[in-house]
């Protein structure tokens, strides 16, 4: 079902104007003790509650919000760190980490696996007010996060405040939000955010696009997302929650047949729409004893459901349904070690129907459209059991070296492979101010869901592999500045191969026949928070490369980014005014060029791209700089925030790749190939309040 993939892309390219407009720690336990004074007779002793609400947002994600451009969306701040860029250019898609592709990630929201937390242009699907911590893990994770082979997102969505219902609200060009918070009782409180986006507004439906001739817009892109929670502290050691999150996108264009895409490829005509959404629900117990005892117990339930239609009666449509188990224990169990237990229980059951024009493709193709397979109709249930259990031991050796194992066991019954992973980080205090830790461990994937189905892919396709390994130095440089050099090593393995005509077993359509590498360099230097000013500078280098184990050849990978460069910077001016600064400098990604064209071997009057050698070229040097200010004020006497943004403030025109334009006077010998731009210019303003 490789179309689905030029479906979103094309539908990615029909609402480029849309997405023009897209602005797009753990939080410490009070300390306690006893103050021993020998001139004092009074003693005052302090009690704690082990299972304290952290319904306060960590430093970290606190100053992420703050980043200028992004819409106080503390995820999207995640594009300012080394070692991650955007998928599908500054147009929106989700993040790639360290050489590896996009699909290779894992999302937690509150230990729960999730299928996704960006909506389908790049901005994430969190109220800004409902994050407590987010953490980005981008290689050599610990033995508790499994399938994956890149990197991973942990997001902690934060307690409810025990206070007086409060509202806020929130709304700018790019969405409306209200959040409901507030406490039941002493012990009991909740809150309820609902999102919903305005960019649909300002696209004109049932109008042609002007940058998209014979493209016409008739469901501008809409999203929403949700997130609740209730909470009751039960004593001083048990806390009970209950959680709901969820999320939607939803697009639709009309490709005439005069369009260039519709010249190109005559089946994509007719009306295209992609409708995504997930619904998560889940309870969690947890029990704080004594020693550091932590017990902690999830059962969740996710439901997903994935439409795609285009064409002349073409769809795919998926719903699935997971049901989650998680349990995990702590304890420091002997002198100088702390002990983590879990078992992992995943239960998925994904209903398929589609009726399509099958592309048996990968990233590792120079050209889909070559790869062009019958329509094929089918319809099917896919039942997958995941089970894993892990053990991890940090040993605290003595005052200057801290070694923590752990130990993976994973089983899939769909695959009917079991895993073993060995995870390994050992750290060393040099010195107050120097620490050096490497970490090395070893992942495996579930298969893109597509290369293993029955009837169009291959069910005896193994998992993808990977093996981490990095070594970082962090050193305070003061008080206030702190550095660190981040040097890391990928070996990926077992990953998908399309198989072309008339090679061995090509009925099977996909093999175990790619591995490859990702090797780079991250410097990063920040400053905390001090005098009303705080930011961070980071450059990377890095090497990404794929090779075909079949024809033992090797290529960049299409997200092969040498070098990227970041800038962050705010400003307190005084308690009403704080502005903030982001700029970004990266090498241009790789791309396949387009030498010449051939006949369409389906529709003899039309004509396709002929491509050259994989990723053999790069694309121009991209940069973007945006400028934001933040006026603090009351509005009717509630506390207020009023936010303006420009985006892309120096009008760079970043070229995200290039294309065949046909206009239906091109030959084989004469035709044109235009650039495809990023985000321009735009001004962004909007405001929050609280009553």
């Amino acid at each position: 079902m490789e179309q689905s993939q030029i479906v979103k892309q094309t539908l990615q390219a029909v609402t480029a104007v849309a997405v023009l407009t897209i602005s797009t720690g753990v939080n410490a336990d009070d300390q306690f003790g006893l103050h021993d004074d020998a001139s004092a007779l009074e003693i005052i002793e302090v009690k704690g509650q082990r299972n304290k609400a952290n319904s306060e947002m960590s430093y970290d994600t606190e100053n992420l919000l703050k980043v200028a451009g992004l819409a106080n969306d503390p995820l999207a701040a995640v594009y300012t760190l080394p070692g991650v860029v955007y998928a599908g250019g500054d147009d929106g898609g989700t993040p790639a980490i360290r050489g590896s592709s996009p699909g290779d990630n894992a999302f937690y929201i509150d230990n729960v696996q999730s299928g996704y937390i960006f909506h389908l242009f790049g901005d994430s699907i969190f109220n800004e007010n409902v994050v407590q911590d987010f953490a980005l893990h981008p290689a050599a994770f610990g033995s508790q996060y499994g399938n994956a082979t890149g990197g991973v997102f942990d997001v902690k969505l934060r307690d409810p405040r025990n206070q007086d219902i409060t509202t806020t609200l929130d709304i700018s060009m790019i969405r409306a939000g209200a959040m409901v918070e507030g406490a039941v009782n002493e012990n009991q409180a909740f809150y309820f955010s609902y999102r919903h986006s305005l960019i649909q507004l300002f696209i004109p439906t049932d109008e042609e696009l002007e940058d998209e001739p014979g493209i016409t817009v008739y469901k501008a892109p809409v999203s929403d997302d949700y997130q609740g929670k209730y909470q009751w502290l039960i004593g001083d050691q048990h806390k009970l929650t209950f959680n709901i999150n969820g999320a939607s996108d939803t697009v639709g264009a009309n490709i005439a047949e005069k369009s260039e895409i519709g010249m190109t490829d005559p089946d994509i005509i007719g009306d295209l729409e992609i409708t995504t959404r997930f619904d998560n629900q889940s309870i969690s117990w947890e029990y704080f004893g004594e020693e550091n005892k932590l017990m902690h117990f999830i059962f969740g339930h996710t439901s997903t459901n994935e439409k795609e239609s285009l064409g002349s009666g073409q769809f795919v449509n998926v719903d699935s349904e997971k049901f989650t188990a998680r349990f995990a224990y702590q304890i420091d169990w002997i002198e100088d070690h702390k002990l983590v237990t879990g078992i992992d229980l995943d239960q998925e059951e994904t209903k398929y129907s589609f009726d399509t024009i099958v592309y048996y493709c990968t990233d590792s193709d120079a050209d889909c459209e070559s790869k062009k397979g019958d329509r094929i109709q089918d319809q099917d249930t896919l039942n997958n059991v995941n089970v894993a259990g892990y053990v991890n031991d940090i040993w605290n050796i003595n005052q200057n070296w801290q070694l923590e194992t752990g130990l993976r066991a994973e089983y899939n019954d769909y695959v009917d492979e079991s895993f073993v992973h060995p995870r390994v980080s050992l750290s060393w205090y040099a010195t107050d101010d120097l620490i050096f830790t490497t970490k090395a461990g070893t992942y495996s994937q579930f298969p893109e869901i597509s290369t293993v189905l029955e009837k169009i892919g291959n069910p005896d396709l193994k998992s993808p592999t990977a093996k981490h390994y990095s070594l970082l130095t962090n050193y305070k440089l003061s008080s206030l500045w702190e550095t660190s050099i981040d040097v890391y090593y990928k070996d990926l393995g077992e990953l998908a191969r399309s198989i072309n005509e008339g090679e061995p077993n090509a009925e099977l359509h996909y093999s175990n026949d790619v591995s490859g590498t990702a090797k780079g360099v991250e410097w990063l230097i920040k400053r905390d928070n001090d005098n009303g000013w705080f930011g961070w500078a980071s450059v990377s280098w890095s090497q990404t490369q794929r090779t075909d184990e079949f024809t033992q050849q090797t290529s960049d990978y299409y997200l092969d980014t040498p070098i990227v460069g970041n800038l962050v910077t705010n400003y307190e001016l005084n308690e009403n005014w704080d502005f903030g600064l982001k700029y970004t400098i990266r090498s241009g990604a790789k791309y396949t060029p387009i030498i010449g064209l051939r006949v369409n071997p389906d529709y003899p009057d039309h004509y396709q791209a002929e491509y050259g050698e994989l990723n053999s070229k790069t694309l121009p040097v991209y940069q973007r700089l945006d400028l934001e200010a933040n006026y603090h004020t009351t509005l009717w006497s509630n506390p207020a925030r009023w936010t303006f943004a420009i985006l892309n403030a120096t009008a760079s025109e970043n070229v995200s790749g290039y294309y065949f334009a046909p206009d239906g006077n091109e030959t084989l010998t004469d035709y044109k190939v235009e650039s495809e731009e990023g985000m321009t210019t735009f001004l962004s303003i909007g405001l929050k309040m609280s009553f």
